[in-house]
This record gives C-alpha cells, sequence and structure tokens, in this order.
C-alpha cells in the first residue's frame, strides 16, 4: 500500500503540474478534484492541510516577488496566474509524500531544491506559460538558490507542523 500511495501522489502531481501548465486555468477543475482526492485518501495527519496552505502561500510570495521584479513575466501581467497558485498547492501535497525521502536530509534537499526545481520553471518556458525577463542561465541561478533555501524551509515546516512521519500501514 505504502508504495500504492507514493505513486499516486507522484503521479497526481506530475498530471496536475502538466495540465495546469499546458491548459492553465482550464485545469484546474481536475486539480483540484486531485488534491481533494490527496486530502481524502492519502492525507494521513490531520495537520497535513495547514502544511499544504503554508507552503501554498510562501510559493505564490516567492513567485508574485519573482513577477515584480521582472523574473517571471506571464501574459496577464502583474500577477501570477491561479494555474500557478493551484501548481503551489499541487506540489505541497508531495513534501510528506512522494518526496519524504529528503526528511531529514538537509544537504539532499539542497541539492534537489538547487538542481532540480528550477527545471520545472525551465519546462514552463519552454511550453509557453511563462516568459523570463532575464537570460535562461541567469534565471535557473537564481530560481536554484531560492529553491535550495524553500526545500529546507518547507521540510522544516514539515517537521513542526506534521511531527510524526506520514506511515502507510
Amino acid at each position: 500500500m505504502f508504495i500504492n500511495l507514493i505513486v499516486f501522489n507522484l503521479v497526481g502531481f506530475n498530471l496536475a503540474w502538466f495540465g495546469l501548465v499546458y491548459w492553465g486555468n482550464n485545469f484546474i477543475p481536475f486539480s483540484l478534484l486531485l488534491l481533494i482526492s490527496h486530502l481524502f485518501f492519502i492525507a494521513k495527519s490531520r495537520n497535513e492541510l495547514l502544511l499544504i496552505m503554508v507552503i501554498t502561500f510562501i510559493g505564490i510570495f516567492v513567485d508574485s516577488l519573482l513577477v515584480q521584479f521582472n523574473v517571471f513575466i506571464f501574459v496577464n501581467g502583474g500577477h501570477i496566474p491561479f494555474w500557478l497558485m493551484m501548481l503551489w498547492a499541487c506540489f505541497a501535497t508531495t513534501i510528506c509524500h512522494s518526496l519524504r525521502f529528503l526528511s531529514g536530509r538537509k544537504a539532499l534537499q539542497l541539492f534537489v531544491g538547487a538542481i532540480f526545481a528550477p527545471l520545472s520553471y525551465i519546462a514552463g518556458y519552454k511550453f509557453q506559460a511563462v516568459d523570463f525577463g532575464q537570460s535562461m542561465i541567469s534565471t535557473y541561478l537564481l530560481l536554484s538558490v531560492i529553491w535550495a533555501v524553500l526545500f529546507v524551509l518547507f521540510f522544516y515546516i514539515k517537521d513542526k507542523l506534521v511531527k510524526a512521519e506520514v506511515s502507510y500501514v
């Protein structure tokens, strides 16, 4: 059962990521259904909803700052799109589940955050969901620093809010 829930979480997030990046706001209802399914069938802690909300808020705040500083450019102008807000909520579901192997491993959190997380934005750029105000290399390097810090922060918050490791019994 453990593997099935991890796989469901991972597949669900990747499906939400692709749908939201490719179809934008039109995919929000399906992503919301995935999020609700996660909360009812996968979440094992009462505080996981709070964790999802906190990470979503932080993510929206950080991406909004990046828009204000012209790092990200969206067609709608001065704010991040709703689909990206939903994507943050969907991403937050992975912290206790498909990314839980990073718990307690700060060096690995830094590495994964710095190297792999910015690739999500590069892929979004390739799908024409976002444009960059700086060169791709500059944007990648900036996002590497930001995401290294965010990953450590997200797992720190998880450890404070969701005290016991999620068990899949």
